[in-house]
């Protein structure tokens, strides 16, 4: 069965084998972020706009820290009455849900990949993380985001 299904202004959401346990996983790990001092996630969230300009990097932190902050609680609000709504079985995503999960589905990977130290393509056939929840999680995700990008494309052609 597949996870979604498109129609003009919905995708329909099925969730399929363990999408809501990965999916309450990845709240898990957002919600996270940030608690240990030395969490590379953060890092990974919060790329610098201006790395070789501190002052700039300040001022646009400033400015857009706040505004990023706000979107991506939005994401994850929106996420969750989702997940919520989810339990129960199919949920029809409006534009904007669709988009959040696929944001919020895409957070979470940058979070697992930094923590797992991943730093360029290729990490899927390394040994060490083979059998490393993080990595199964992650490649679940990757797999749910893939699906979730190609609903979105399918949607949007005429």
């Amino acid at each position: 069965m597949a996870r979604f299904k498109t129609w003009p202004d919905r995708i329909e959401m099925r969730p399929v084998g363990h999408d809501l346990v990965a999916l309450s996983l990845m709240q898990e790990v957002l919600a996270s972020v940030g608690e240990d001092p030395d969490d590379p996630a953060v890092g990974r969230l919060s790329v610098a706009a201006y790395p070789d300009d501190g002052d700039a990097q300040s001022e646009y932190e400033r400015l857009m820290s706040p505004e990023l902050d706000r979107q991506r609680q939005g994401d994850r609000d929106a996420v969750a009455s989702v997940l919520k709504a989810a339990e129960s079985g199919t949920v029809d995503l409006t534009p904007p849900e669709a988009e959040a999960l696929l944001m919020v589905v895409n957070e979470a990977r940058l979070a697992l990949g930094a923590r797992l130290g991943i730093v360029e393509d290729g990490w899927e056939s390394d040994g060490r993380t083979a059998s490393d929840p993080v990595a199964l999680l992650l490649r679940y995700l990757t797999g749910y985001q893939d699906d979730l990008i190609r609903a979105l494309a399918e949607q949007s052609e005429p």
